[in-house]
């Protein structure tokens, strides 16, 4: 596929390095020093112009033939700009757009309003995201697969947990989920059937929203979480407080910009609003945000989300949920012990990856970059067709998590046959495509 993305800043970088080695890519950006930086490293064809330009946008799709064009641009009102004149110059082209303020998201073509094809909000994402991470005590981390309707949680064990010393195989998951992996020492396991639970481990569970908060209450919940502390006003502070709100939570939100506290103190039902400087020990303790169920850091500063996850763990607070932007700042993070965080890069990239390459292919990546899922699509050439699970030699660091056939989603055994078109869903801990080919064959097989 060809591809122009509109826009070389955080998001159109971090969608380039993502499909650079599957598409065609052309960038657009009107910086030359970045766009000389983009080229060296990666495998990319760059055009210096003002993307928002309708000539540049006629240009840049007719002269890179182009069946998808991305915007990326710091402006949510230009990148549908962009998308719309994309679709006049070429009906057929697929757009893509980057959206931060909720206030401009549209309907998209397939909620039946023509201009823009997808829309792409990584600040909304990540507020659903720390939603689901605040309401699911155990968990620390979460992907939502909308496609498939389905998500993955990884829960991590502690020594009060009820699950403690149980082998995987005799845990009574709900119905609609799968135990699939297990952290430990920071080596990944996939056969896990035999494996005895112990404190520390991680455990990976595929399944439906309703499931994991089963799977949640059956490792046992010390305390059920209602208070969360958020600090900063930010759009995904603004929007996670709603979301907390309307479960009739305790949600307060501390941030310095008067004006901004004014404005939330309006337009959020049910959420404290403190117009004061977090960083100050005082406040701190004055607003007691360390006693929490949850602090959530939502700055858009990384030294700040770092300083106060790393005094929060000083402070033995319950539960941290952060976030960074910058990539190099996630080993810091990991460094110091904090376990739940939400990198900008991944989500963007697992986005970008959701939008623009088939379902034949990765679908997202997980915790580590040789870590992803993909869909296998069984037809005439794959090696799983009418085969069953139990016959088949599958590697350890190979799972398959699940099967959809039709609009069911199912869990198989070792008596499941497979049938042509089930679309299989698997997860893999390497990348050497000569192992995934010869256990599927060479259809469906991702590009790694």
């Amino acid at each position: 596929m060809k591809v122009v993305i509109v826009g070389a800043g955080e998001v159109g970088r971090v969608s380039a390095e993502t499909i650079s080695n599957v598409h065609d890519v052309l960038v657009v950006e009107r910086d030359e020093a970045v766009l000389n930086i983009l080229k060296s490293r990666l495998n990319v064809s760059t055009l210096k112009a003002d993307g928002t330009n309708p000539k540049t946008i006629q240009y840049a799709i007719e002269y890179h033939g182009a069946d998808m064009i991305i915007a990326t641009l710091g402006s949510d009102s230009e990148n549908l700009f962009v998308c719309l004149m994309a679709k006049r110059f070429k009906p057929s082209i697929v757009t893509v757009s980057s959206v931060n303020n909720p206030d401009y998201i549209i309907q998209t073509s397939e909620q039946g309003v023509k201009g823009v094809d997808t829309i792409i909000s990584p600040e909304l994402i990540t507020a659903e995201k720390m939603y689901k991470l605040c309401v699911l005590e155990n968990a620390i981390d979460f992907e939502y697969i909308s496609n498939l309707g389905s998500a993955v949680a990884i829960f991590t064990v502690e020594p009060y947990h009820d699950i403690v010393g149980k082998v995987v195989m005799h845990l009574k998951t709900p119905d609609d989920c799968t135990v699939f992996a297990i952290y430990r020492d920071d080596v990944v396991h996939t056969e896990i059937e035999t494996m005895e639970i112990h404190p520390g481990d991680k455990i990976c569970v595929f399944g439906s929203n309703e499931s994991l908060t089963g799977f949640n209450e059956l490792m046992g919940i010390e305390y059920p979480a209602k208070n969360f502390v958020i600090l900063g006003g930010s759009i995904v502070g603004r929007n996670l407080a709603r979301l907390l709100a309307a479960d009739k939570l305790n949600v307060k939100i501390i941030d310095r910009d008067e004006n901004l506290c004014r404005d939330m103190a309006r337009t959020l039902s049910g959420v404290a609003i403190a117009c004061a400087d977090f960083i100050d020990p005082d406040v701190q303790n004055n607003e007691n945000i360390f006693r929490s169920d949850a602090l959530i850091s939502t700055s858009h500063a990384d030294d700040t989300n770092l300083l106060m996850s790393m005094t929060a763990q000083r402070h033995n607070a319950r539960k941290v949920i952060t976030r960074y932007f910058t990539k190099e700042y996630e080993d810091i993070f990991q460094y110091t012990g904090i376990e739940t965080i939400i990198g900008y890069y991944r989500i963007i990239s697992n986005e970008i990856t959701k939008s623009t390459i088939s379902d034949e292919t990765t679908i997202m990546t997980a915790r580590d970059q040789d870590e992803f899922y993909f869909i296998h699509f069984v037809d005439g050439q794959s090696k799983l067709l009418d085969r069953y699970l139990g016959d088949m030699m599958v590697l350890e660091g190979v799972r398959i998590v699940a099967i959809k056939r039709g609009d069911r989603i199912f869990y198989p055994r070792l008596d499941t046959m497979f049938q042509k078109n089930d679309a299989v869903i698997v997860f893999t801990s390497f990348a050497r495509r000569s192992d995934l080919i010869r256990i599927f064959g060479k259809p469906s097989v991702p590009e790694v």
